[in-house]
């Protein structure tokens, strides 16, 4: 009895263990050598993914993003060498010097604060705590930011 107990014991702490994804993993999303690829252009929306860059993963006006030290966040804007358009407007930009990022590896919690808008258009700041999870997919290894909490403003300094 005692010996069946031991074993179910160890089995449920293995077990247990194996199911939740080790702190070190979600560095790598924070790792300043590192870019990513936002696959959810329309960060306003809700919950953000990013993918790990590839040059073959490069497409029309292809967000690039890359969390520096500090909490600070840089980004760019690629396109394919086969592509020779633009596909309009509707680009997110970010105000660098007013958006930041921290991180919570007790709780795998990524706090966002963005300060943007789309083509300089509908202004707006907010400020976002995401659970942090990677992506179950077999063609890209990247991550799945899932909305917690969230503080949302348009930008008061703007005049309508």
């Amino acid at each position: 009895m005692i010996r069946n107990s031991i074993l179910a014991f160890i089995f449920l702490a293995c077990t247990n263990a194996f199911s939740q994804e080790p702190a070190s993993k979600f560095l790598q999303l924070l790792d300043d050598s590192q870019n990513w690829i936002l696959r959810t252009p329309k960060i306003e929306r809700g919950n953000i993914e990013f993918i790990n860059y590839t040059k073959d993963k490069v497409d029309l006006n292809t967000m690039i993003w890359k969390f520096l030290p500090n909490g600070t966040i840089d980004y760019d804007y690629q396109s394919s060498s086969e592509i020779f358009a633009c596909a309009g407007v509707d680009f997110l930009d970010m105000d660098v010097e007013q958006s930041n990022w921290s991180y919570n590896p007790g709780d795998l919690t990524l706090t966002l604060q963005i300060k943007g808008g789309y083509a300089s258009l509908d202004d707006f700041v907010f400020k976002r705590v995401y659970k942090v999870s990677l992506l179950d997919e077999d063609e890209s290894y990247g991550y799945r930011l899932t909305l917690l909490k969230e503080y949302f403003f348009n930008d008061l300094k703007k005049s309508r």
